[in-house]
């Protein structure tokens, strides 16, 4: 039977690991995808670019502004240190509490080689996306990173790696809609086609990415791989472009992740979500590319557990339903 595949994403409220993974693995069986926990709480070198210097070779140092790239190639700084401590405890604790089970699979969300230009800075204190050959280096260490990052997770855990590379800004960068660090003037706009060639980087790394970024840049995220964008709901001619674009993909054999609501009736709301996807004239065969995800923010223990009962519930219910029709 086609089966699409609930993915976990986002953030967990606490500071523990284990509980989050205790929950996760508890509710979800194969071949629903668990995520490496992301908890806001422990500090800024366990979120956002703290997580993606955690994997860099280039030092940095965490500024009261933000992470500012630093001269030489020693990493020493304190907080890249706990950075990188921090990963690798997060994922060995998954491993804890697997105990031994097996871990088919992990998801890992990341800001991405454009998020990382526009939100660290140069030891000068300007945007790295100021520079261009700074842009084309940092980009190259971002993609070396992540694969560093698939690696280690492969070997600790055994696991396939799902990437939700987070690219909200780029169309601000391609539109040239990013303030100076002053905020007195705006950074030099970046061609489309330069922001594709770093997306491109990623067609090697061994794992599924998943590229999420702003509607305007969707198509040029298509045309390298994999997307992630909520899932398209109503009658519009933005939304028959998505539709397009999602079975170009999926009939292709690459996975979509599509975000899914919180409803009250999962069984109702997965044949709701079936539906669309026929209306749409989509082929249920390639609903195994489907992955359905449920996104949480600094979610408590009792919304992760019926978040991720109710994840479950949907997609093993649409697998049925969809075999029904």
């Amino acid at each position: 039977m086609t089966h699409p595949i609930g993915v976990v994403d986002g953030t967990f409220s606490g500071t523990d690991p284990h509980a989050v993974y205790a929950l996760q693995l508890n509710e979800l069986g194969a071949p629903h995808i668990p995520a490496l926990a992301e908890l806001p709480d422990v500090g800024p070198h366990a979120r956002g670019l703290g997580k993606v210097v955690a994997n860099l070779s280039l030092p940095f140092e965490l500024r009261p502004y933000g992470w500012q790239l630093q001269r030489g190639s020693r990493i020493n700084a304190a907080d890249q240190l706990r950075a990188i401590s921090h990963r690798n405890s997060i994922i060995q604790a998954m491993a804890d509490v697997a105990a031994g089970a097996d871990v088919p699979a992990v998801s890992v969300r990341l800001l991405g080689p454009v998020s990382l230009l526009v939100d660290a800075m140069l030891p000068s204190g300007q945007r790295i996306l100021r520079d261009a050959g700074a842009r084309a280096d940092v980009a190259a260490v971002w993609v070396e990173g992540v694969a560093d990052l698939i690696r280690r997770i492969h070997d600790v855990l055994g696991a396939r790696v799902s990437v939700f590379v987070e690219e909200q800004r780029a169309h601000d960068v391609v539109n040239g809609r990013i303030r100076t660090v002053s905020g007195a003037d705006v950074e030099r706009a970046v061609d489309v086609s330069e922001i594709r060639s770093y997306w491109q980087l990623t067609e090697g790394l061994d794992a599924e990415i998943f590229l999420e970024t702003p509607f305007e840049t969707l198509r040029s995220a298509a045309q390298v791989g994999s997307i992630a964008l909520s899932w398209p709901v109503g009658r519009s001619q933005r939304t028959e472009q998505v539709w397009e674009l999602i079975d170009a993909l999926v009939g292709a054999g690459r996975p979509v992740a599509l975000q899914l609501q919180r409803r009250s009736d999962p069984e109702r709301y997965a044949e709701e979500l079936i539906q669309q996807y026929l209306d749409w004239g989509l082929d249920p065969v390639c609903l195994e590319h489907v992955r359905l995800v449920q996104k949480f923010n600094a979610a408590p223990e009792i919304a992760v557990g019926s978040g991720l009962e109710a994840l479950q519930t949907v997609a093993d219910h649409a697998a049925g339903y969809a075999g029904s029709l």
